[in-house]
């Protein structure tokens, strides 16, 4: 694509790695796996499931299979447990294990190889709580259930920074495609007509574009000696009522039916104000320090190229 084109443009062809992929089934994960290929690296994935290029992991027996890590030149970590859901105490634990169990395996089958490969893992904005900023990469860490997580997902991967193998976490924000997540669950109400701002509407949201979180985590991969926290959002966050109107508007349809502060928290519970309701501003200090270019720096750009608009329309203030 063009964006591709930029992109190599811009930083360059590169030595192709073989990289090795947890959790390439979800939205993230399928999507890495066409951009690498198509950058020229080579793929290798853990799954429960057979596949092709698939070595079949249970990370409940604490070691990976023999020969797992062999001529591996980097390993992307985005396994875990679906947040989007009710938290009971037992969901809880899982979205925890799914995390840190297995980047604790990770790490340890690393530290054992005679060349260690570089080590990039999936983490969350929440890294920095549920509200204030602007957060940037040396905010300290917050608190809450996600805040911890991130937290916890992120120094099980300590031993790997103690023997020097380039370790980044991609802090990332809510993630902007048709293809899944947020927008695809929000993109029926809004459809129908029948959507509007969650809770005040003032809480910020920091948000990302799919195209434009690959690019991240290549320029993580392809760069390891810049290796730390990256936090994969738009240069600027935006309210929720912002995002609301922009959206609507996008599709011709009004926005009108706020959704109660109190109902999401009976439908959801502790979950809505660490998600939906958190008002969290983060910046991309250091992706805007490297130069990193954006395809879509904008919310009305980013979801005019993922519902396929033409870009003639114009977009709510």
């Amino acid at each position: 694509t063009l964006g591709d084109l930029r992109y190599e443009a811009s930083y360059g062809a590169v030595q192709p790695k073989t990289v090795l992929i947890s959790g390439a089934s979800g939205l993230v994960g399928s999507a890495l796996r066409a951009r690498l290929t198509t950058r020229g690296h080579r793929t290798k994935f853990l799954s429960r499931r057979p596949a092709p290029d698939t070595t079949l992991w249970d990370p409940a027996m604490d070691r990976l299979p023999e020969g797992t890590l062999d001529e591996v030149d980097a390993v992307i970590h985005l396994a875990g447990e679906p947040i989007a859901q009710r938290w009971t105490p037992v969901v809880k634990k899982r979205i925890l294990n799914s995390r840190v169990d297995t980047a604790e395996l990770l790490t340890r089958a690393i530290l054992q190889q005679d060349t260690p490969p570089s080590y990039l893992s999936a983490s969350g904005i929440n890294y920095y709580g549920t509200n204030g900023g602007p957060f940037t990469e040396a905010s300290p860490t917050g608190t809450g259930f996600l805040a911890d997580i991130c937290h916890s997902w992120e120094r099980a991967a300590r031993p790997l920074i103690e023997q020097g193998i380039p370790t980044s976490f991609m802090r990332t924000g809510v993630v902007i495609s048709a293809r899944g997540g947020a927008l695809a669950k929000m993109l029926p109400a809004f459809k129908l007509g029948i959507a509007g701002p969650l809770g005040s509407g003032n809480q910020q949201m920091s948000w990302v574009g799919l195209d434009d979180l690959l690019d991240q985590y290549l320029f993580a991969l392809e760069h390891p000696e810049l290796a730390g926290g990256f936090n994969c959002v738009a240069p600027a966050p935006i309210s929720n009522a912002a995002f609301t109107r922009t959206l609507g508007s996008l599709l011709h349809r009004p926005t009108l039916l706020p959704v109660p502060a109190r109902l999401l928290r009976l439908l959801f519970g502790e979950m809505a104000d660490e998600t939906v309701l958190a008002d969290l501003a983060v910046t991309p200090a250091r992706l805007t320090h490297q130069h990193v270019a954006w395809r879509h720096p904008d919310l009305s750009s980013c979801l005019r190229h993922e519902l396929g608009l033409a870009t003639a329309s114009p977009a709510a203030p």
